[in-house]
């Protein structure tokens, strides 16, 4: 556990001083966990396919990758079939990794959309959106574009008919296939967030009393970005201890084909007739609260808080060693180890907001509320955000990420995140905006030189406070005497397929 560090505080932005920016110093801070987040641990169970599908893929650039393209929410037909998840959507991630609907900013609360699933003092956005405030660009994602993770290779042996085969020797990873493309949409988001803000937290203490789930803090997503098509499929994959990682997969007669036995894949449904509204990459606004609004406004039972503590899981590669272990039980008849865990637990959606957001408030204790974007152009695009505008008008027709879904290539994301957005206060909400100041030229040269001076690299706030995260939530959870046991015979071997990255990171 990291010493604890007290430092002056900056001063207090007041509200009424205006649309005025307070940049919040990074110096010396102890990260710590906030109540209502969950709590970030070390995988100690093998992921869910959505799972896999979503950390590997947030890398790409594009947002929060949808491993199931449409909302689990009972919505009207026409919601599912031709509109999809849209610009103004107001809902959670669920724990399967689909988009909980609940209601949209810029239509009534007697919408059939809306319809009793609104705050009672809810008042939709007004005017609705002017054309000239969403950008759209139609074909951003080319016909019979792929989009992978680290470490796959693609082989396109046809484009009409589209025929592509994938191979791969990661142990986790996924791929995103787009035979008729994909259309992007972002909505200019200063009006929505001047309204984000005014509602932030009656819109969290809903999710939260309503018994919406998960409705942890930070839960609460304003979509304000989507990338939509009519047609795609998705394959994830993570091999288990004793297997090879040896990934094999085909695209052909429009449908993805797993033939390695361990990928799992989905091939959506296709409308009819075809509409863009299978939505692939989401991008909002994800809403956090302070301590002591949390703890005053949302009730939660004495007795068995700790025991609903949801954790959230990052990807610690095993060592060799474990491997080697897990090869040589199976072989001689003892089945898996180091693959389940000995207890149970609530799994909360992996998003790195829940990451982000802890951060900053640690910056600023007494802080109301924090809005985090989903920006594009930060989360290990492969390229440098620009200044201004967006990083490209289209998408490369094969992108490969270059990092992967493991913790130190999310730390590295976060790094990089702190590098080029400042944390600032405005009107008395905390949130990031880009850092115009510090050149690209600056980043890319500091980027080049970590694996060279990857100690140095790791000193810095945002390194230093994720693995100060992990660590406490690690803690946490081997010390809550709430979590039920398991009386399982692999138990006993669960925590050494992971008991390897943190402490010597």
């Amino acid at each position: 556990m990291a010493e604890e560090i007290v430092t002056q505080e900056p001063a207090r932005l007041s509200k009424d001083v205006g649309n005025v920016a307070n940049k919040i110093s990074t110096g010396p801070c102890a990260v710590d966990h906030f109540p209502g987040f969950p709590h970030f641990v070390r995988n100690i169970r093998h992921f869910p396919p959505h799972q896999s599908y979503t950390r590997s893929l947030f890398s790409a650039g594009h947002g929060y990758p949808m491993y199931y393209a449409e909302t689990v929410s009972e919505v009207p037909e026409d919601y599912k079939n031709i509109r999809g998840i849209s610009i103004g959507d107001v809902g959670i991630l669920a724990t399967a990794g689909e988009f909980t609907f609940a209601f949209n900013i810029f239509l009534p609360s007697d919408h059939p959309y809306n319809k009793g699933n609104t705050p009672d003092s809810f008042s939709p956005l007004e005017p609705p959106l002017d054309d000239s405030e969403i950008q759209t660009i139609e074909e951003y994602f080319p016909r019979g574009a792929v989009v992978t993770s680290k470490g796959v290779k693609v082989i396109r042996h046809s484009e009409s008919p589209l025929r592509l085969s994938f191979r791969s020797s990661e142990r986790i990873g996924g791929l995103l296939v787009l035979p008729d493309g994909a259309t992007r949409q972002d909505v200019s988001t200063d009006r929505i967030h001047k309204y984000v803000a005014r509602n932030a937290h009656e819109w969290a203490y809903f999710f939260a009393q309503t018994g919406w789930y998960p409705s942890s803090n930070g839960s609460t997503y304003v979509v304000t970005g989507v990338d939509k098509t009519s047609d795609c499929s998705t394959m994830s994959f993570q091999v288990r201890l004793a297997a090879s990682p040896k990934i094999m997969a085909r695209y052909e007669e429009k449908s993805l084909y797993g033939y390695d036995g361990i990928s799992a894949v989905s091939n959506a449904f296709v409308a009819t007739p075809p509409s863009r509204n299978l939505c692939v990459f989401l991008r909002g606004i994800r809403i956090g609260v302070g301590r002591a609004e949390w703890l005053e406004n949302v009730e939660e039972p004495p007795d068995d808080v700790e025991y609903a503590m949801p954790y959230t899981e990052l990807y610690f590669p095993p060592p060799r060693i474990t491997v080697i272990k897990a090869k040589l039980a199976l072989r001689l008849g003892f089945g898996r180890i180091g693959e389940e865990p000995g207890f149970s637990y609530f799994s909360h959606p992996f998003h790195p907001s829940d990451i982000i957001g802890p951060m900053i408030l640690s910056l600023r204790p007494d802080a109301p509320l924090v809005l985090i974007d989903d920006l594009i152009g930060f989360v290990g695009s492969n390229q440098n955000p620009s200044t201004k505008g967006p990083l490209e008008q289209r998408a490369p027709l094969t992108f490969s990420c270059s990092k992967g879904a493991s913790f130190r290539d999310f730390r590295m994301m976060i790094k990089e995140l702190f590098d080029y957005y400042d944390i600032v206060e405005r009107e008395g909400i905390l949130r990031l905006e880009r850092n115009a100041k510090e050149s690209i030229e600056t980043v890319s040269w500091s980027t080049n030189l970590r694996k060279l001076f990857m100690s140095m690299y790791n000193r810095n706030w945002a390194s230093r406070g994720f693995t100060e995260l992990v660590r406490r939530g690690q803690h946490h959870m081997d010390t809550n005497p709430y979590l039920p046991k398991n009386d399982s015979p692999e138990s006993s071997d669960s925590d050494t397929s992971s008991d390897s990255d943190t402490d010597s990171s």
